[in-house]
């Protein structure tokens, strides 16, 4: 199937699946139900600062908050003047409650920053099940026993850069705990896609999911969630 003929049928499935409508459609993401939120309730043990990690993909389409295109606007949010991928946004408020240390998930290449191009791309790399190499891996990994892990929701799916970085870390005897933004789709499966994948390490079921057009309430969602998980 090609692009074009995927992206058709997506759109047409999406479509069937929200009743016929589009709104609040987007090409890497997709249309749906947007639902903020935990999908179950479920807690975890007692997070130590020094032993929790933060790892997360995001990729805001611009850095520059002036005239940005509806579509550089979906990819991002501002604060103080900044501007923050949506799930890098998420991260920061998960960063702030719990103390946690930070690693961002990077390609070793560039991404296309146009709309239209990453769309392309993210969809191509999906279609050849590709793992793009990443710039690096996370240093000291076995110093954490719990590992905060977010992303967005591309085509679908997790962005191929994050079956990358789940396959070449151990997670073995780990809390993971997952978050995610997207544009319609929620959770898109991925939750089990992890479980599934990251076979010897604990996948917390709670995991946390929100749209893009809910970013402004961000903050309380993510506490309301992180309360939910008992982290203090």
């Amino acid at each position: 199937m090609t692009s074009t003929t995927r992206r058709k049928f997506l759109a047409l499935a999406t479509a069937a699946l929200a009743g016929g409508s589009a709104t609040g459609c987007s090409i890497i993401g997709g249309a749906g139900e947007a639902i903020t939120g935990s999908e179950s309730s479920e807690t975890v043990p007692p997070l130590d600062d020094s032993r929790t990690l933060i790892a997360y993909f995001s990729v805001p389409e611009t850095d520059d908050p002036a005239n940005m295109t509806d579509n550089e606007e979906n990819s991002v949010h501002i604060v103080d003047g900044k501007v923050l991928g949506n799930t890098q946004h998420v991260a920061r408020i998960i960063e702030k409650r719990t103390g946690a240390e930070v690693f961002r998930i990077e390609t070793a290449e560039s991404l296309p920053l146009d709309h239209e191009k990453l769309s392309d791309f993210a969809l191509e790399l999906q279609e050849g099940n590709e793992r793009p190499k990443l710039k690096a891996q996370i240093p000291n990994l076995e110093e954490y026993d719990t590992v905060f892990i977010g992303y967005p929701i591309w085509w679908y799916d997790l962005p191929m850069p994050m079956y990358t970085f789940l396959e070449q870390h151990d997670f073995s005897k780990k809390n993971v705990i997952l978050f995610s933004t997207h544009g319609g789709s929620r959770l898109s499966g991925t939750v089990e896609i992890i479980t599934k994948t990251l076979t010897d390490s604990t996948v917390i079921s709670n995991a946390f999911t929100i749209s893009r057009d809910d970013m402004d309430d961000a903050e309380a969602e993510v506490g309301n969630w992180l309360d939910s998980l008992g982290v203090s």
